[in-house]
């Protein structure tokens, strides 16, 4: 810590452009995140930037990115963490992460506010300076998507990419990602939030939440039901008080069926010529999700909490 404070005054002249990847949890923003940073247009926070963020200056100056990055790399493989538990993208040092696991640090809350921008503008110079070229910052965070104006109010420079899915869809694995993560203490979040390793040792929080998870599901579901409406609620009756030209919206599905045509769409919104030639084709290889019986089972309830949603994405009502 003491030998980052020493290069901290160099970051005062660092400017950034940030590109944000928005959506709902489990709505693709990941696979997204990945296929973007692929392209080598950007500038991406990675699992590095976030776990080794009080060593990332005095890293770079001694010359000790690459050692670090790599032992990351071998804890990961010596933990036996293949991937990230909730999903099979395989992590390393250099994997696209959330920037609210760092912003949890400071504050409750893992969206940018009043009190933790600061942390988060630090955090993007902190990469632009490292990386050395004008490449645009790429950030990805579910919990800003329903604060979007908020950033754009901060940031007037940042452009936006939202993704959709079907809300069955994203609610039956935000349903199973929170199950999994209760069932067994996931190595790599614990890397990434203090809060989570404190909470997992906490049986008072811990055996309730997995009683409720696991034995009510229907409970979980309404929950997660809710806070998805609000947030797609916020989307639709905020996205127009954005500049058509500051953002791109696609869905999953659509992204899915057309991955290289979607691709280069969203770079020529963003006025970008992939550097790297990818094959979005290969790399986006999506997995058939069940819908969870538990959010079937209450399916109209989800309907009637976003209707709305339903009809301006053309979501049936099953799927």
């Amino acid at each position: 810590m003491n030998r980052e404070i020493q290069y901290l005054k160099e970051l005062q002249e660092v400017d950034f452009q940030p590109v944000f990847i928005l959506g709902v949890h489990r709505s693709g923003t990941s696979i997204l995140y990945k296929m973007l940073t692929a392209t080598g247009c950007f500038n991406p926070v990675t699992a590095y930037h976030l776990i080794s963020y009080h060593e990332l200056l005095s890293n770079y100056h001694e010359q000790k990115e690459e050692h670090a990055k790599q032992k990351l790399t071998d804890s990961f493989i010596k933990n036996g963490l293949q991937d990230r538990g909730i999903d099979q993208l395989k992590v390393t040092a250099d994997f696209p992460e959330e920037y609210g696991f760092l912003l949890n640090t400071q504050t409750v809350q893992m969206r940018i506010t009043k009190k933790n921008v600061t942390l988060f503008t630090e955090l993007c110079k902190k990469i632009q300076y490292i990386a050395g070229n004008d490449k645009s910052i790429l950030l990805k965070n579910p919990y800003d998507f329903p604060n979007f104006l908020y950033i754009k109010q901060i940031f007037p420079k940042a452009r936006f990419v939202f993704i959709h899915r079907h809300p069955l869809k994203t609610i039956s694995s935000t349903l199973n990602a929170f199950r999994m993560i209760l069932n067994n203490k996931n190595t790599y979040t614990t890397q990434l939030s203090e809060i989570y390793d404190k909470f997992y040792s906490n049986p008072l929080l811990l055996q309730p939440l997995r009683f409720i998870f696991h034995k009510i599901p229907e409970c979980s579901v309404v929950v997660i039901t809710r806070i998805t409406a609000k947030a797609t609620d916020y989307y639709l009756k905020n996205i127009e008080k954005l500049p058509k030209e500051d953002y791109v919206s696609i869905t999953y599905e659509e992204f899915c069926r057309h991955p290289q045509e979607k691709l280069e769409n969203i770079m020529e919104r963003l006025s970008l010529n992939m550097i790297k030639k990818i094959d979005a084709v290969s790399l986006i290889n999506p997995r058939k999700v069940d819908v969870d019986c538990s959010v079937q089972k209450l399916r109209e309830h989800i309907y009637n909490s976003m209707k709305t949603y339903y009809d301006v994405f053309h979501y049936k009502r099953d799927v």
